[in-house]
């Protein structure tokens, strides 16, 4: 059955299997459509949803990562097309926060400097979402994340974390200098917290974060986090010089695909309790997601496996047993891993979209009941 094609002012997308069901489809708002598409007779400003279950402090950050690797070549409208759907989406999750994550570059493993390219979202329109994002009340966090790709094609043993500079202090004052406009931005547009620093292994403990930290603070007001990844989170003893920490969340247990949630939520629990027992109101989970695939219990930070079988339900159960968990835990909050920037949520098609992706899938509906009822509960 073909999918009614959806053509939103240049955004003309694939036509899917079937139409995407009601309640996960964004609620656009057609008179902003149209006075973007120029009608002049139909008023721009129509409110938007708003979340139900507005962040404050002591309250969970109910979250979900954005990652926008962007495509410069799309004119200022057709980024302020995406931005309204995407929140619009995000909102429908009874998210009350966003993460959004955004690449920037180096050369090589052994590379001195950093640097934006084309993947990177230049800070005017990274502006276009936070500001939709300010307006329908999601509290917002920005997180330059270092891409591997240049790394993985030297040696795909190489990552973020195994990068070691020539020069760490050309390092830290080229990563200063790419931070900086992003740091005026994010004191600029309302956002709560910048992640300094996303699984950077290989650099944690280095003195010059407290440098970074510090100068951080003169442009920036609000809170500064880094984001561990999941292999040393539990025993690192790190202390980075920021206001709060975070994981990047794939612990691999050792549990089959026919593993029932009650005994992931156990297995989660045993991970966590290797930094420490109860509850942690001062971690915060950066990401948490698997792939909908056979195995990936035991590998979730895999990414998808070409000619793997999708299996929605092994991915439903893994995004239920971690909210069961960051909720007994007491933890800062939580954020799903991923919805890339250029979805459109209305035409996803659960079957043959990447098996990271969520968007359609029973995890969709297990993100839904994990934010509505903690939200409830706070």
């Amino acid at each position: 059955m073909v999918a009614l094609l959806v053509v939103l002012v240049g955004l003309t997308v694939a036509s899917a299997c079937a139409p995407a069901p009601a309640d996960r489809t964004p609620s656009f708002r057609p008179a902003t459509l149209a006075a973007a598409a120029g009608n002049a007779d139909v008023p721009a400003a129509v409110p938007g949803p708003r979340i139900a279950f507005p962040w404050r402090p002591g309250r969970p950050e109910l979250g979900v990562q954005i990652y926008w690797d962007d495509n410069p070549d799309e004119s200022v409208q057709t980024v302020d097309l995406k931005v309204v759907r995407l929140v619009d989406y995000i909102v429908d999750l009874d998210a009350n926060a966003i993460s959004i994550s955004f690449p920037f570059f180096t050369d090589a493993v052994r590379s001195s400097t950093v640097r934006g390219a084309r993947g990177t979202p230049a800070p005017e329109r990274l502006g276009i979402l936070l500001d939709e994002a300010t307006r329908a009340g999601l509290r917002i966090t920005l997180r330059p994340t270092l891409d591997e790709k240049s790394l993985v094609a030297a040696n795909p043993r190489d990552w973020r974390g195994t990068i070691t500079p020539t020069s760490r202090d050309a390092w830290f004052a080229s990563y200063r200098g790419f931070l900086a406009p992003y740091l005026t931005l994010a004191e600029q547009h309302h956002v709560s917290t910048v992640v300094l620093g996303t699984e950077l292994n290989s650099l944690e403990g280095d003195p010059r974060w407290g440098n970074l930290a510090a100068y951080t603070r003169t442009v920036f007001t609000g809170e500064i986090a880094y984001a561990f990844n999941w292999d040393v989170f539990v025993h690192t003893r790190v202390r980075m010089p920021v206001d709060r920490v975070g994981v990047d969340a794939y612990p691999e247990l050792p549990l089959g695909d026919n593993a029932s949630v009650v005994e992931l939520a156990t297995a989660w629990n045993k991970w966590l309790s290797q930094k420490g027992p109860g509850v942690m109101p001062q971690v915060i989970l950066y990401e948490v997601g698997a792939a909908a695939q056979p195995g990936i219990y035991r590998h979730p930070a895999n990414p998808q496996i070409d000619g793997m079988p999708v299996i929605p339900e092994l991915q439903r159960r893994w995004f239920v047993a971690a909210c069961q968990v960051a909720r007994e835990r007491a933890l800062a909050g939580l954020y799903w891993w991923r919805v890339d920037f250029h979805v459109n949520p209305a035409t996803a098609d659960p079957l043959r979209d990447r098996h990271e992706s969520f968007v359609g899938r029973p995890a969709e509906q297990a993100i839904r009941d994990c934010f509505s009822a903690w939200g409830e509960s706070r």
